[in-house]
């Protein structure tokens, strides 16, 4: 935080803290993720989220506010008019995780910049992921995008329509490539199982035996992802496919596409199973990916 002497020229989308004092409400706006500018008003904090942060008049003495700005290097910048030193921009950045359902990551780019004894704000701002996907944050701080999709008239999807309904929203059927994929997609399948005809049923995912494999679905290299091809490139192995029997199953020789299973009380695993509409259970659900920041 960037104190200095200036008072903001609008201050009705402000958060107020009444009777609060100017270390509290530093820390306040430090702390909060979206906010950009802290100002002591009387006995009472005023905080600036980068929607609601206006123009600040830059003053010489009484009023202070407090910027929130990146600093790359180890040690307090200096100069003339902070924080925008030698008129230079002032520049952050943020990442805000929305309270919605989809839990969509948005990466705010701002700057500050110093005219005519005004400190004027601007921002960009990017989606981890676009509307109607879900964001899921991994371990390691990636991000995937998901989406799944229910049939309209109860009916089921056979592979080249799921394939063609992901396509559509510019995704690919799903892969699953951590664990926290596996326990994410597993959730969809679960919540969406009792929404369709039957709670007992198949979802669409990635993963479509080769034509090479679909005639000896038991050899090393055909149980292996090798023995798959998969529109969602990011799969490079099955460690997180949580297989019913194994990736060599193959009850009737259409049994040839990857789907997650959902049957009775058991745990939700994976199979494979027919690209038609033709399987022991309804392939009633399609879950899409695709890579996030695109």
């Amino acid at each position: 935080m960037m104190v200095v002497f200036g008072t903001p020229t609008v201050n009705q989308n402000a958060n107020t803290f009444l009777n609060t004092d100017w270390n509290t409400c530093l820390q306040l706006c430090y702390q909060s993720v979206p906010c950009l500018l802290a100002w002591q008003s009387g006995s009472n904090c005023l905080t600036f989220n980068y929607t609601a942060t206006g123009p600040v008049t830059q003053l010489q003495s009484i009023s202070v506010v407090a910027f929130k700005v990146d600093n790359p290097s180890s040690q307090c910048p200096n100069g003339t008019n902070p924080p925008t030193f030698n008129n230079k921009n002032a520049t952050g950045s943020l990442s805000i995780t929305d309270s919605t359902e989809d839990k969509t990551v948005t990466r705010i780019s701002y700057e500050t910049y110093l005219e005519g004894g005004i400190w004027h704000f601007g921002y960009t701002y990017a989606k981890s992921c676009p509307d109607g996907f879900n964001s899921n944050l991994r371990a390691d701080g990636s991000i995937k995008c998901f989406r799944q999709w229910l049939p309209s008239d109860g009916g089921v999807f056979d592979h080249d329509r799921a394939v063609a309904i992901c396509t559509e929203d510019f995704a690919s059927l799903a892969g699953i490539t951590t664990q926290e994929d596996l326990t994410f997609v597993t959730n969809i399948v679960q919540a969406l199982r009792y929404n369709v005809s039957s709670p007992n049923v198949y979802a669409r995912i990635v993963g479509i035996r080769t034509n090479s494999c679909q005639g000896s679905p038991k050899s090393a290299t055909c149980q292996s992802v090798k023995g798959f091809e998969f529109t969602d490139t990011t799969v490079q192995n099955f460690t997180y496919y949580n297989w019913l029997t194994n990736s060599s199953a193959q009850a009737s020789t259409s049994d040839n596409c990857i789907v997650m299973v959902a049957n009775g009380t058991n745990p939700i695993t994976t199979d494979v199973r027919s690209c038609d509409a033709d399987t022991p259970l309804p392939a009633s659900i399609v879950i899409c990916s695709r890579p996030a920041w695109v």
